[in-house]
Formats: C-alpha cells, structure tokens, sequence
C-alpha cells in the first residue's frame, strides 16, 4: 500500500494508462463486478425474506425485476468506465441514481409509488402530511398560498405545519381537479429522494475519486446510511441528499467566476430545502455559509461584501418561500410548539448507538427523548474509521492533520454539534449540563439533535475520502466494500422492518375512516365539523384522522388536526368561546358536531332540544334539527 501524495482539495488523482497498471486494473474491475453481485444478493435475500412471510406481497415482482435491471445497469457503467478509465460527471450521476433506485426496491418496494394507495400512510407522522394534503388540495387558495385555515378551525393552520411537504404541495393543487381520488405523492417523494441521495453521493465523491469500485462502494455507503435508514418513516426527512449535494458544491473545484453563476446552486438549494423542511433549510445554510467563509478566508477568491450579497440572497429567498408556504402565520412565542429546547437532543454517545437498529450491538443508554439526534454510523464505518485513525498514526507518528478547505466546513459542522448537542448535555445516562431554554428562537428548531446531521455526512465523506486517497485504488475499493458488507449485514433487521411497509400499500386500516352512510347525508350543505372538545380543548371526542379525511372529501372545516406549531393564543380564546357559545345553546346550523365522553359537554345536549343527535361509527353526532331556526354563532376569536 502506498499514499498519494498529500494535495489541499479532494480533485481526484489520475488513472494512469501503462501496462503496469493492467493487472490493478483487473483487480479494480473484479472488486467492481462484486459489488454489484453483493448488492443484488442482498437485495434479492431481502425480499425473499418478505415473501416467506407472507402470503402476498404487493408489488414484490416488479421489485425485484427493478432489482435486477438496476444490477445490470450498474455492471455496465461499471465497464463503461473501466474502458475509459475514468468515471465522469455524467456516469457517476447515473451509477449514483441507479444505486439509489436498486435500494428503494428492495426496501419500500415500488408498491408504494402508486398515487391510489393510501393504506400505509394511515399511521404516525405520515398520516398527518398524507391528511393534510388531502385537504389542502380541496381547499380554496388563500393569501399566501400556502395557509390552510380548514384545519385547526377558526384559527388555521399552514401547509408547512402538517409537514405535507409544501414543495409538492403547491406544485400539484392547480392540476388536482385532474387527479385521481385518492392521490398521494409521498411514495413517489421517497423514491426521488432515495434516487438523489444516491446521484449526489457518487457526484461527492467525484471529488475524490474516478475509481468507479471506489464510487460505487462509497455511493452505497451513502444511500444505505442508519441516518437515511431511520428516516424512511417521515418523507421530508428523507431528502437527506440536499446536505449531500451541499457538500458537493462545498467541494467545488472551479467556481464561476462571476459571483451570480457561483451562488445561484446554493440558492436554488436553499428554496427547496425550505419548501421541504425548515431544519434542512437551516442546515444548508449552515454548509452554505462555510462554503462563502471558505471562499473569503481560505481561497481569498470573493470579498467579504460578496460573500455578504450572496449569503444575504439566500436567506432573503429562504424568508419569502417560508412565508409564502404560510408558515409565518404563528407568533414567535408559539415557534417552540411549548417544548423547551434541550428538550429532543443530541447524546454524545450518538454517533456509537444503534437505539434499535444495529444486529450486533446493544443500545446504549441515553435520555428519554434524544431519539432525534440518532447518529449511528454502523459498525462497518465505525470499524473503518478505527482503522484508518490508527493507520494514519502509526504511518505519520501523529494525528494526521486536516487540509485547510476542509476547516471553516469542521468549524460549521462542530457548531451544529454543539447546537444539537443544545443546554442539556449527556454522555450516556450521564447528565453533564441541565439547562434547559425557553427562548422562542432556538425553541423553533426544537428537536435540535437533527442538527448532528451536518457533522454526520461530513464525517462519512471524510472516512471515505481518507480510504480513497491513502491506499491504492484496488485496496480502497475492496476496503469500502467490506466496510458496506458488514454494515448490511448489521442494519439487515431495519431493513426488513421498512419492507414490510410495502404490505400496507393498500390495506384498510381499521379506525381511520367513517364508514356509516349517514354521514354523507349529514354533510350536504354544511360547512363546518366541530369536535366538542377539539384536542387542543381538552380530552378530544376523537382521532384527528378519520375526521380530516371525512373532512377533505366533503371539503368542511375541521377544528381539530395534528400540526407541528399553533397559535396558542387565539387557540385558547377558541377553546373559552365554543364553551360559551355551546353553553349558551348557540348551535350552528353549519356544524356538524361531534360529542366528546366528558360530562362536561354531554350536559350541553340536555339543554339543547333544537339537536337532532345518533350514534354514528360509535360517535355521538350532533345537528341542528331545524336548520331555519338555528342560531348563528358569534364571529371567532383570532
């Protein structure tokens, strides 16, 4: 093994082309053909798995012919660029995506790609984006557009506050008189996303190497991350490739020279982010910011009143794109949702414990609520990096030292680990700082242990960038592909788990929807479904879920929802005036109404003879019996 020699960027080394390289050459084609033989057992074992459990698998033949073609595919980019020695910009996209695509396959499964099925959004965090958009898409358009006052009635709510990925979202509500009912883009979300994550990671790594064993190897590491991984149930945190791609552009080579050409990639990142998610929106401003800092410092190529313009720029079209999604609607002393930052952190074991995910290791002990800042790199990279930690001692006698374009990145990086690590500080079960914030600000960002991502990804580059340009190509290449073996091989019961998901692609969810006829008839020619309480109320008279959905069809208003953020205020106001105006016998004609268990409310019919009441799918169900005699409520608090 030799090292090439020591450079300040990661630009790849040249392939040379003499006949002494031909038996390396060989070798770096057989380490590439299995790899992609261990990629295709693996995922053909992984749905063999899933098909000796059950019965039917929906989808699972298309899946695995996807599998195949995606193994085939990559054998012959693999040839392509063994033939010119060198795997461009182009390739490597493609061997990237493909490589994405083979791991959607084998563990969603292109079942859920259908825009017709639902049956496995009706549950967690995917229920509320799939419920949201449900009636965003039936709603009348609003100014900014993106606010959805239907839920959360009267008070309102936005697109951006059920997490129904607002990009989309807007994008698709002009066509959806022409779409199907049902209609669903999350399927078709994380299958991009997956895809991507696999395109950008081979463009990273572009930066490093033009071995295409060492990118394919280094690309799977990426797209098989346990961060990626324990993502998949939540679609907006799976676009995981925009800190990838943030990276890349980190790494740029040669930037244009004229300042808007340089920072028009890092704006058009920073607009999607924030139409994705906010916390991915402020961890690509943060590279964004290392990378002008880098600039200005490092390279000494801009001023700081340029990178001042471009970094201005960006967070300016951050600004506008978050209010036009409707997210500005809510007070800064609401931004925290009334959990105190510090509260979903980071734990400094995080980047050693599987919390559930590894085959071999045991979870280590951390607190109650630091599952959102999981950081686990497998045991493969972590074994990796031991190993190259301690190699490049004993070679150098020393730490090796990290390359200046690489440190206002560190820098960044090391911030958003303390950030995410907030003011409650453990190592373990071991507190060693407990102080937990009540400020709005950082209560807005208050799972704060996401913000490990950042170092996350930088981390994994780094690993493999070490093992790329240390040892020989060959070598490097076998190295990261024994690194990905073992970590398939660890995180092989995750992976079952997110495949079984693909089982629900169409199933009935018992609870979820309102079945009795009669509530059809119940909405002709009302506007409005209220829950007596709502949950923000009180103990509520039920699930948010089979309601919004009911409420989506028929296109009421709902007073209830699951958001992320609400107004607390006018929230409570709310909560006070339905109870007086429920008191008072103030009924709407309107209204639907929904009668919760408490005593409380149950009190209100005894007083209410102008109600027409039944038992609906196990509900007690309320109208004004005579719609012309109906008492109008008073105007709503906001």
């Amino acid at each position: 093994m030799t090292d090439h020699a020591p450079t300040d960027s990661l630009h790849p080394q040249p392939v040379p082309h003499t006949p002494a390289a031909l038996p390396r050459w060989r070798l770096e084609a057989a380490i590439y053909v299995l790899l992609c033989g261990a990629l295709l057992f693996d995922a053909l074992h992984l749905l063999d798995q899933l098909a000796a459990q059950e019965r039917v698998v929906p989808g699972i033949g298309l899946d695995r012919g996807i599998v195949l073609i995606a193994a085939l595919a990559l054998l012959g980019f693999g040839t392509k660029s063994l033939q010119r020695r060198d795997v461009g910009t182009a390739l490597a996209f493609a061997m990237g995506a493909t490589c994405g695509l083979l791991f959607f396959a084998r563990t969603l499964g292109s079942a859920l790609v259908d825009p017709t099925a639902t049956g496995w959004l009706l549950g967690g965090d995917l229920a509320q984006h799939y419920s949201g958009w449900a009636v965003f898409r039936h709603a009348p358009w609003h100014w900014p557009p993106g606010l959805l006052p239907e839920v959360w009635y009267p008070v309102g709510t936005s697109i951006a506050y059920t997490d129904s990925l607002p990009l989309l979202a807007l994008l698709l509500k002009p066509l959806s008189p022409w779409l199907p009912e049902p209609f669903q883009y999350i399927g078709l979300w994380l299958m991009l996303n997956c895809v991507l994550q696999g395109a950008t990671a081979a463009l990273l790594l572009t930066r490093v190497t033009r071995v295409p064993a060492t990118i394919l190897a280094g690309t799977a590491l990426f797209v098989y991350a346990p961060l990626l991984i324990s993502r998949l149930g939540h679609d907006t945190l799976t676009t995981q490739w925009l800190l990838l791609a943030s990276l890349w552009l980190y790494f740029r080579p040669t930037p244009p020279a004229k300042l808007a050409a340089e920072a028009c990639p890092w704006w058009s990142i920073a607009g999607i982010a924030i139409l994705v998610h906010p916390y991915l929106a402020a961890m690509t401003l943060a590279i964004q910011a290392a990378y002008w800092l880098k600039r200005w410092r490092v390279d000494r190529q801009r001023s700081l009143r340029e990178v001042a313009v471009a970094a201005g720029v960006a967070l300016a079209i951050v600004v506008a794109l978050f209010w036009l999604s409707g997210a500005m609607i809510l007070r800064s002393a609401d931004s925290s949702g009334g959990v105190a930052y510090g509260y979903y952190s980071f734990n400094l074991l995080g980047f050693f414990n599987p919390i559930g995910h590894s085959r071999f290791l045991p979870n280590l002990p951390y607190l109650k609520d630091q599952y959102e800042g999981f950081a686990y790199l497998g045991i493969g990279v972590l074994a990796l990096a031991a190993w190259l930690l301690v190699d490049g001692v004993l070679r150098l006698r020393r730490l090796p030292r990290l390359e200046p374009s690489w440190r206002p990145l560190a820098l960044v990086a090391l911030a958003l680990c303390v950030f995410a690590a907030s003011s409650v500080v453990a190592i373990g079960s071991w507190v060693l700082v407990d102080l937990p914030l009540d400020v709005p600000l950082l209560g807005a960002f208050r799972a704060s242990g996401r913000f490990v991502w950042v170092a996350y990804y930088t981390l994994m580059l780094l690993i493999v960038c070490t093992a790329a340009r240390r040892y020989r190509p060959a070598v490097a290449g076998g190295l990261l592909g024994l690194t990905l073996i073992v970590q398939l091989a660890d995180l092989s019961a995750v992976h079952l788990h997110y495949a079984t998901t693909r089982l629900k692609a169409n199933a009935e969810v018992p609870g979820t929807r309102l079945t009795d006829p009669r509530w059809a008839d119940l909405a002709r020619g009302r506007r409005h479904l209220t829950m007596l309480p709502p949950v923000a109320c009180g103990k509520s008279a039920g699930s948010y879920l089979p309601f919004q959905l009911f409420a989506a069809e028929h296109e009421l208003t709902l007073n209830t929802g699951y958001v992320a953020r609400w107004n607390l205020k006018a929230t409570q106001q709310y909560c006070t005036d339905l109870a007086e105006r429920a008191g008072a016998g103030a009924w709407s004609a309107q209204d639907i109404y929904v009668i919760g268990p408490a005593e409380r409310w149950k009190a209100f019919l005894e007083q209410a003879p102008s109600l027409s009441c039944e038992k609906l799918d196990g509900y007690d169900v309320c109208v004004v019996a005579d719609r012309g005699g109906a008492t109008p409520p008073p105007s709503p608090s906001r």
